[in-house]
C-alpha cells in the first residue's frame, strides 16, 4: 500500500523555489557550502539546557519541525550524533538565546530577575503577601519559592506581569492602608532594595548587572558615539548607556509615541515608560530641570508630563 506524498501549499512551494534558486546560484559561483560543524551547535544547546531550555522548546521557538535537532543531539537510524548540520539550522540555533516567554512552563530559570522585581515593588510599598494575593497564590508558597536556587517559569512570568502592572502604582490607591504600605517601604529601604527606576529592563535579569544609581542620565551629545550613529540610521548594537541616551532623546525631541519608541528599541512600552520616568527622577534629584516632551503629541499626554514635572 503506497503512501501519498503530502501536497505542498503555495507558501512552501515559494520558499522551496527561493531556496533552489539560491542553491543554483551559489553552486555556479563555487560558493555552495550547505553544511557546518555540529559540535558548536551541540555546545550551544548544552548551554541552553543549563538554563532550562529543552530541545523541544528550542525547536518550537525557532519554528523547526519536531525532531529536527535529533541528528545533532542523539543521532538517527542507529548512528550517533552527526558531525555536520545544515547551515540554516546551525546558524538559527547559534543565533538563538531564549527570552522568558520561550521557556516551557515545566522549566526553571535563574531567580535573579524575579527577586529583583519583587524587591523593586517592595520599595513602592508592595509586600510579598500583597503580591501573592494579587497573583492568586498561597503566601507561604509564593514567599518560599523566591528563596529557591531556581525559579519556576510560571512564577517568573507571574512576577513579570505584576511588575509591569504595579511598578508605578501606589498600594494606597488599591485599598491598602497607608501605614501598611509605609512599613513595607521602610523595610525595603533598610534592606537596601532598589526600586524600578534603578533597573533597565534588559539588565534586570542579568545576575552580573548593577542598579543604575548615578545622578544624571546624559542626553544626546555631538560626538560620533553609538547613540548618534543609531539615530542617524546606522546599524549598530547599543550598549545599556547608549540605549538610555537614545530613549531619552526620542522621548524628549521627537513626536514618537511610547509604543513607537518601544518598537524602535525592540522593547516594551512599560520598559520605555520606566526608563523615561527614571531619567526625569534623576534630573530632579540633581536639582536640574527634568527632560520633557518638547514636540506636540496629544493634549492628554502633554498634560500628564506637565503634571509629573510639576510634582
Amino acid at each position: 500500500m503506497s503512501t501519498a506524498t503530502p501536497t505542498r501549499g503555495p507558501a512552501e512551494r515559494a520558499a522551496h523555489a527561493r531556496w533552489a534558486a539560491r542553491r543554483r546560484r551559489l553552486i555556479a559561483y563555487g560558493q555552495w557550502d550547505p553544511f557546518m560543524p555540529a559540535e558548536p551547535v551541540r555546545a550551544h544547546l548544552r548551554a541552553l539546557a543549563e538554563l532550562g531550555m529543552t530541545i523541544k522548546g528550542v525547536e518550537q521557538a525557532l519554528g523547526l519541525q519536531p525532531q529536527a535537532l535529533r541528528h545533532v543531539t542523539a543521532g538517527t537510524y542507529g548512528y550517533g550524533p552527526g558531525e555536520k548540520v545544515t547551515r540554516e539550522i546551525g546558524e538559527a540555533v547559534l543565533g538563538f538565546w531564549p527570552k522568558l516567554e520561550d521557556f516551557p512552563d515545566s522549566a526553571t530559570v535563574d531567580p535573579t530577575g524575579t527577586r529583583r522585581r519583587v524587591e523593586a515593588l517592595a520599595v513602592g510599598g508592595w509586600s510579598r503577601a500583597m503580591l501573592a494575593e494579587r497573583a492568586g497564590r498561597p503566601y507561604c508558597s509564593f514567599r518560599n519559592s523566591l528563596n529557591f536556587a531556581r525559579t519556576s517559569v510560571p512564577l517568573a512570568k507571574t512576577v513579570v506581569q505584576l511588575y509591569d502592572e504595579l511598578w508605578n502604582e501606589r498600594p494606597e490607591d488599591h485599598g491598602i492602608r497607608a501605614w501598611v504600605a509605609e512599613r513595607v517601604r521602610r523595610t525595603a529601604q533598610a534592606a537596601g532594595f532598589h526600586g524600578p527606576l534603578a533597573w533597565d529592563d534588559d539588565l534586570i535579569d542579568n545576575p552580573s548587572a548593577l542598579p543604575q544609581t548615578d545622578a544624571r542620565v546624559s542626553l544626546l551629545g555631538q560626538g560620533e558615539n553609538l547613540a548618534d550613529r543609531f539615530l542617524l540610521g546606522e546599524s549598530v548594537i547599543l550598549d545599556a548607556a547608549s540605549r538610555r541616551e537614545v530613549l531619552v532623546h526620542l522621548m524628549e525631541w521627537t513626536d514618537l509615541t511610547v509604543a513607537q519608541v518601544a518598537e524602535r528599541l525592540e522593547t516594551t512600552e512599560a520598559a520605555v515608560s520606566r526608563a523615561w520616568e527614571r531619567a526625569k527622577a534623576k534630573e530632579r534629584e540633581a536639582g536640574r530641570t527634568p527632560p520633557w516632551r518638547r514636540v506636540y503629541i496629544s493634549p492628554s499626554e502633554l498634560l500628564r508630563d506637565q503634571a509629573a514635572n510639576a510634582a
